[in-house]
């Protein structure tokens, strides 16, 4: 090979070191190694229209025989008016489906059926899940009450159960076991990786209302979960790495605002006062930062750190955000006044009606339901959250009543859980019409449990170890932190609470040096070997 060919080819290799680090317009997202992943399969236009996968008049179980299900009506165990589906979260071949025990009769609160797909019927059997047994009522062990979960990128299920059944009757006959948290591997058919029982002090057992949950792959893995109880709302706080749990309340945007407590949906009027209720975790940004800049600068982009959790009674016109390091930090929260949580507080502005679900792509869109307006909107978090900014991208009386809860499959399908809550709540369904209905969409993205990893939150830089005595979950990472500081001053050190952000990123700088070297390299021994 001639010098002029190696001149060429590293002329090449320079151009595309240069290119590399030019800004993006304000239109598009840099291509370097923290995009965002998305689906490869591009999306034909049909498939972005919302159209219905699953519709149930009923909901029914998948039985081990017919005498079993016999058995289960007469005896009470089952009675499938009571039954009532709120969160679904879709993982490899499934469709995982929470089943709460707001009324008697549901044999199963967490269960799954198989994707549209691989299954004839538009009204399949619902599967328990992981079993029949770990659904058995009345055993603290097994899951009582699940409204919200929560799937990582790892395939591990995050399971919240408030452990109080039968919550829309009175009387005694309830179940009221301890809260907890368990994490299953979805991946080994619902193995119990870890099971945390929440202290009284932060959920109360039989006066919670542990609703929706997110969950941040930062440090070893947090949980952030509403509770809409009326006594005590707020965000409750689970560290996995510290097996901790906190909560943090916030009176003026957790509560429901008095202006929203009546409205109507497909014609019942609604007289709820309902508190912190949907949740939905942000993409990564630098607060130092305008947005603008940072989506058009790759080494800025780079430098990212901080993540925003959207929020939203149920009662409530307008949307908020806290930082998700203020809620990592039990320091903080336990020392903080009313006015230090509420000075972090971040109004959004307002939307055209009351929310339930809403969930995060990973490309920063927010996706979220409509009540009153029987839509299902977006916003690219990203730009101001104008009436301009907001797009309804599906609305229908018949078809979309009550947006309950979503989700987003390993092929950018949105899926969302419509369920008539306001009927069901009164009483009023007919079991001779469709009651629920699962619907899909494709987006061309993925959920935001795929938000790129970054140097900030990374468990390989910032390793630690619990104190003596102090109790740590193993999650198969080394720990080197020897000492006895409390694992609030541990991790705030280790900059977790956002204490880096004023130091420069050399690691981002030297990553982009080592592509170019890299490039240049293979350069090289591509004109060797030829």
């Amino acid at each position: 090979m001639n010098s002029v060919t190696v001149h060429a080819l590293l002329l090449v290799v320079a151009i595309g070191c240069t290119v590399a680090q030019q800004s993006f317009s304000s239109t598009e997202r840099p291509l370097d190694g923290l995009s965002p992943p998305t689906p490869s399969v591009p999306i034909a236009p049909g498939e972005r229209q919302f159209r219905v996968v699953y519709e149930w008049n009923v909901l029914d179980f998948a039985f081990t025989s017919e005498a079993e299900r016999a058995h289960a009506l007469y005896s009470g165990r089952y009675i499938p008016k009571n039954v009532l589906i709120s969160d679904c979260k879709p993982f490899a071949n499934r469709l995982y489906l929470t089943i709460p025990r707001m009324l008697p009769g549901v044999p199963a609160t967490l269960g799954y059926v198989v994707r549209p797909e691989n299954n004839g019927r538009t009204d399949p059997e619902i599967v328990p899940f992981p079993s029949l047994e770990m659904n058995e009522r009345g055993n603290c062990s097994a899951l009582q009450f699940v409204q919200g979960v929560a799937v990582d990128k790892h395939g591990i299920m995050w399971v919240v159960d408030s452990g109080r059944t039968e919550t829309l009757t009175r009387g005694t006959d309830h179940v009221v076991c301890p809260p907890k948290i368990l994490l299953l591997d979805l991946k080994r058919n619902g193995t119990i990786v870890l099971r945390y029982q929440f202290p009284e002090t932060v959920v109360p057992a039989g006066n919670n209302y542990l609703n929706k949950v997110v969950v941040d792959d930062a440090f070893g893995g947090f949980a952030y979960i509403t509770d809409n109880s009326g006594a005590d709302p707020g965000i409750v706080v689970f560290s996995r790495r510290l097996l901790k749990s906190w909560k943090v309340r916030e009176n003026n945007s957790m509560r429901a605002a008095r202006n929203a407590v009546r409205f109507a949906v497909n014609g019942t009027d609604l007289n709820f006062s309902i508190h912190i209720d949907s949740i939905a975790l942000g993409p990564y940004y630098n607060p130092g930062v305008e947005a603008d800049r940072a989506a058009s600068d790759t080494l800025l982009s780079s430098q990212n750190y901080e993540r925003n959790v959207y929020y939203s009674p149920l009662s409530s016109y307008h949307v908020y955000s806290l930082p998700a390091s203020l809620l990592r930090d039990p320091e903080f929260n336990a020392r903080a006044t009313p006015q230090d949580i509420l000075e972090a507080v971040v109004d959004y502005g307002q939307k055209l009606s009351q929310t339930d679900g809403m969930f995060m792509d990973n490309q920063g869109v927010l996706y979220y339901g409509l009540l009153g307006e029987h839509a299902i909107a977006k916003w690219d978090s990203y730009k101001p959250f104008t009436a301009k900014n907001q797009q309804i991208v599906a609305k229908d009386p018949t078809f979309i009543q009550w947006v309950d809860s979503m989700g987003i499959d390993h092929e950018g399908y949105l899926y969302v859980v419509v369920n008539r809550l306001h009927s069901f709540v009164a009483g009023r369904l007919n079991p001779s019409e469709v009651n629920f209905r699962v619907l899909r969409a494709k987006t061309g993205a993925l959920s935001y449990v795929y938000t790129p990893d970054n140097l900030f939150n990374s468990d390989g830089k910032y390793q630690y170890a619990g104190a003596a005595g102090e109790p740590f979950a193993d999650n198969g990472l080394s720990y080197q932190y020897e000492g006895t500081t409390p694992a609030s001053s541990r991790l705030a050190a280790a900059g977790i609470f956002g204490s880096t952000a004023g130091a420069p990123s050399l690691g981002n700088i030297g990553a982009s040096v080592l592509l170019c070297v890299c490039g240049l390299m293979m350069t090289i021994t591509m004109m060797t070997v030829a």
